[in-house]
């Protein structure tokens, strides 16, 4: 058993984006102090006090007295004490006959939620220790007044705990519960607390909240050559409109809804051949269509001649040639696809005609996927399908008309996001850059391009210069995207972007929020970007910035 829990923690951690733990777990700040009011801590782990709203496998959810302390220690940073919630789920492993049977899913929904009794609140603050997925409003903690959710808070991608806080000063003597929240539906995304306290200070919290989290509806943004406009996206009188301003399309480089969307290896799907993606329940198969279930929508008949794949289970795919199964253990069947059930999958290969269970079988390859779609408009769904087009506005919707699957209509609350891949628009996280110069007492890491369902980021460590080389062109560009702190940088860090012999340096002070820059390039075929850190403050990794939807666009760019 120690062995298994072992594999799983290593392979959670694998799944996760890496964070250095040794020089982080000894810079966080007490986790008690005189005057703290206990809230949830470990003492509450052998099982939810009466008065609690938790889940029946509250103590089972995660194995905690069977990781060894060292292992627990790396994984997490500095703990209080020797426990913590998560709602992670372990991947149970299947016996023989239940993978047999098929009856097993091993990445399934893990809704988790606990809720503490009410309290009054009497301090300040309200500080803990929180990791885990960045999943605002579905892997978070929150803190709720009349049921309302008045301060939230959520991980940053890894498992090490960061200290955070919220400010509850306008708030005293009012009851308040406290919330820990989980509806993701991936095995690898999920939130994990300790040492809830009411607090007469921060403590030290790297993430102080002081304002209720934003509504959806109204966290729309856009992004053209000229700017940046914030503020709900709708469509009004058949145009689309942006903080209550009409837009065209055609000026749009990125349109964000405020919808979120599900990763695109969230659950079953189909890779056409022009490389999009189209997320639902695959449920039938006939001599010349693959069908799509997609509730409440019509099914949808796919071409088999426009299908490269089709995919049965979450999780990555396993590269396989044309004609190919592809098992659960990664096992490949060369054959042909015979049909597609509720309770099984055939392949006639070279053992004859062969059913398996559905939670046995990860893919099946059609085609190749032979050319990568060049449409005008992209467009990412809260399913997570991902379909390129030709795309406008009128009176009912979206119409985005799709090179294999004609005219599609789409409701505007379904589309996470629009984006045109213009040609004179470069993703500064897609670019390479050459490390120039890494100086420190520790060598400090290079720059790293963090992938995530917002889209692409560049994240820089101080001490480090990076150059990047850029296509000769006699257009002027712009760099234009927007500058915040890593969580955890304790010490005000300078940014200067240098080109054509000038230089621009931006302040970026801890716990800073997003700054958004707009910067003249001119003709410069050479960017140099340089992250210091001011030598006469505390400094350890994870310091650092990164550069959140940053593109360098040439003057024709709108």
């Amino acid at each position: 058993m120690r062995m298994t829990c072992r594999a799983r923690v290593a392979l959670s951690c694998l799944m996760l984006s890496f964070v250095p733990a040794g020089s982080l777990a000894k810079g966080l700040p007490l986790r008690t102090q005189k005057g703290d009011l206990p809230v949830w801590d470990e003492d509450y782990l052998r099982g939810p006090p009466k008065g609690w709203i938790a889940p029946e496998d509250y103590h089972a959810v995660f194995g905690r007295d069977l990781i060894p302390p060292e292992l627990r220690r790396g994984r997490f940073g500095l703990m209080s004490g020797q426990r913590l919630y998560t709602s992670w789920r372990p991947i149970v492993p299947l016996t023989d006959e239940q993978y047999a049977q098929g009856k097993v899913k091993l990445l399934g929904n893990h809704t988790s939620e606990v809720v503490t009794p009410e309290f009054e609140i009497k301090n300040d603050y309200i500080t803990f220790l929180i990791s885990g997925a960045k999943l605002p409003g579905k892997a978070c903690v929150n803190l709720l007044i009349d049921d309302k959710v008045v301060r939230s808070a959520t991980g940053d991608g890894h498992d090490i705990l960061m200290p955070a806080a919220f400010d509850v000063r306008e708030f005293k003597g009012q009851k308040a519960r406290f919330q820990a929240l989980d509806t993701s539906v991936r095995a690898f995304d999920y939130i994990t607390v300790d040492c809830v306290y009411q607090s007469v200070n921060p403590k030290g919290a790297t993430l102080v909240i002081a304002e209720a989290p934003a509504e959806t509806k109204e966290a729309g943004r856009m992004k053209t050559a000229s700017g940046t406009t914030n503020g709900k996206v709708d469509i009004v009188d058949g145009a689309l409109t942006v903080a209550g301003q009409a837009v065209e399309l055609g000026k749009i480089i990125e349109l964000r809804t405020g919808v979120t969307a599900a990763a695109p290896d969230v659950g079953s799907r189909v890779l056409l051949t022009n490389g999009d993606l189209l997320a639902g329940d695959i449920t039938g198969l006939t001599e010349a269509q693959l069908i799509l279930s997609r509730p409440p929508r019509e099914p949808l008949e796919l071409n088999l001649a426009h299908v490269a794949e089709a995919i049965f289970l979450p999780g990555p795919t396993v590269p396989a040639k044309p004609g190919t199964l592809v098992q659960i253990n990664n096992r490949l069947i060369p054959g042909t696809l015979k049909w597609i059930r509720e309770e099984n999958i055939a392949v006639d290969c070279s053992l004859g005609l062969v059913p398996l269970p559905r939670t046995r079988v990860r893919s099946f390859v059609f085609a190749e996927v032979t050319a990568e779609s060049a449409a005008s408009s992209q467009v990412t769904l809260a399913d997570g399908s991902v379909l390129n087009g030709s795309l406008v506005v009128n009176d009912e919707g979206l119409v985005l008309t799709h090179a294999l699957l004609g005219d599609l209509m789409l409701d505007l609350g379904t589309v996470a996001s629009i984006t045109r891949p213009l040609s004179k628009a470069q993703p500064l996280a897609e670019l390479q850059g050459e490390v120039v110069k890494q100086t420190g007492p520790i060598t400090p890491p290079a720059p790293e391009t963090i992938r995530r369902a917002a889209g692409p980021a560049l994240r820089m460590f101080p001490g480090t210069v990076t150059r990047y080389a850029l296509p000769p062109s006699d257009q002027a560009r712009r760099l234009r995207g927007e500058l915040v702190p890593l969580p955890g940088t304790k010490a005000e860090l300078k940014v200067t972007v240098r080109m054509n012999g000038k230089a621009t340096s931006f302040s970026v002070p801890p716990g800073a929020q997003t700054q958004v820059v707009d910067l003249d390039l001119g003709t410069t075929d050479t960017l140099e970007i340089e992250v210091q850190a001011d030598a006469s403050q505390a400094f350890m990794f994870p310091s650092g910035i990164e550069w959140h939807q940053t593109l360098i666009t040439e003057g024709g760019a709108s």
